[in-house]
């Protein structure tokens, strides 16, 4: 039985089987004993929206969520929901550290920070329980807009339904900066992120625009749950994109021919996607988004081509931050190894005779079988 625990968003879809899913808050049990989540590494998933302060200490909207002042009139109703009495955020911090060191999938809603000067200055993003989450969507500048439309979704990300739910219900809130640390995985036609992933040491987490419909809460447990059945999600896969120099181009051309035909649904070089008149840099950027695999064709041409290097620069840093592999060395010719791909199992091509049993392999790390 997995449990999850959703924290300012209410699940009222179909019941889901081997799930048991807690509709709480992060306030202290002392003060609210019903309401009051258990310690968040019980749970395998946990999903916080803190678009109000009732939101996250009772775990639903309350009735002064909309108001400015919903802090001083929680405590005129009751005196034990002072904020400092009612969560204790030092407390609820370590229980998501260790959450997050168990394995515990977390998925953040980006939020107006609602900051009030109530005994000092308050921000919902306390919510968030985790200060780096909360320090990183303060620097990426949070937009409010009113939008529908999405640009760019990975579709190898495990919240492409979510999104196309919120291209019909809308999308509110987005950032508008680039961040260390955070990885888009959708983004508005202008470029602003309404979705990424989060670094957080040797962990990850998700941040996500804020469901707007019951379907979009809904759809958002769902892909959330998703995350957890690691087989499925890893089974998944989205494009590779070949980096490569011209003069490795007969080996590429024929690798890109044979990945196709055996069931690999995108394989991105520069002549089969850049069109006359097209951007080489943007349009090479995008085949790098688009793309779960950068597989680097190494060859004693390509070690030294500058195209190549700033691929391969951009899959690095992809790669540490996403903290999963991303980049994949395919040895065309015997050469010396860039220093930071030493370390890593390539795939040996360099003799012909045994082409296809390396192939083979190679569609095996794609989720690819005979």
């Amino acid at each position: 039985m997995k449990r999850m625990l959703t924290v300012g968003i209410t699940y009222k879809g179909e019941s889901l089987d081997g799930v048991e899913i807690e509709n709480l808050g992060l306030c202290q049990p002392g003060v609210d004993r019903k309401r009051s989540a258990f310690p968040l590494y019980e749970y395998d998933s946990i999903i916080i929206n803190p678009q109000s302060y009732s939101h996250f200490l009772f775990g639903t909207p309350g009735e002064f969520s909309d108001d400015q002042g919903e802090l001083g009139k929680l405590k005129r109703q009751n005196d034990d929901y002072d904020i400092d009495s009612a969560f204790l955020a030092a407390d609820r911090q370590k229980e998501m550290e260790a959450a997050l060191a168990a394995g515990t999938t977390v998925v953040w809603c980006l939020s107006e920070p609602k900051r009030v000067n109530f005994y000092g200055y308050r921000e919902t993003y306390l919510g968030y329980a985790a200060p780096k989450v909360a320090a990183l969507v303060t620097r990426a500048n949070l937009l409010v807009k009113k939008g529908r439309r999405m640009g760019t979704v990975d579709t190898d990300s495990p919240f492409t339904r979510y999104y196309e739910v919120l291209s019909r219900a809308g999308w509110t809130l987005c950032l508008g900066d680039e961040v260390e640390g955070y990885t888009s995985i959708a983004s508005t036609p202008e470029g602003y992120s309404v979705g990424g992933r989060v670094a957080l040491g040797t962990t990850v987490g998700w941040l996500v625009t804020p469901p707007t419909s019951p379907e979009a809460e809904n759809q958002l447990v769902r892909d959330s749950l998703a995350l957890d059945k690691a087989d499925s999600s890893q089974e998944r896969y989205h494009g590779i994109f070949l980096s490569h120099t011209g003069a490795d181009k007969p080996f590429v051309r024929r690798l890109r021919d044979d990945l196709l035909a055996r069931g690999v649904s995108r394989v991105w070089i520069d002549e089969a996607e850049i069109e006359i008149g097209d951007s080489l840099i943007s349009k090479i950027e995008e085949g790098l988004k688009l793309s779960r695999y950068i597989a680097a064709v190494l060859s004693t041409k390509s070690i030294d081509a500058p195209w190549v290097k700033k691929e391969l620069d951009v899959a690095m840093n992809r790669e540490i931050a996403r903290g999963q592999v991303v980049v994949l060395p395919l040895l065309y010719e015997k050469c010396e190894l860039p220093e930071f791909l030493k370390g890593k199992l390539y795939a040996d091509f360099t003799r012909p005779e045994n082409y296809e049993q390396v192939l083979a392999k190679l569609l095996r790390k794609l989720r690819i079988t005979g």
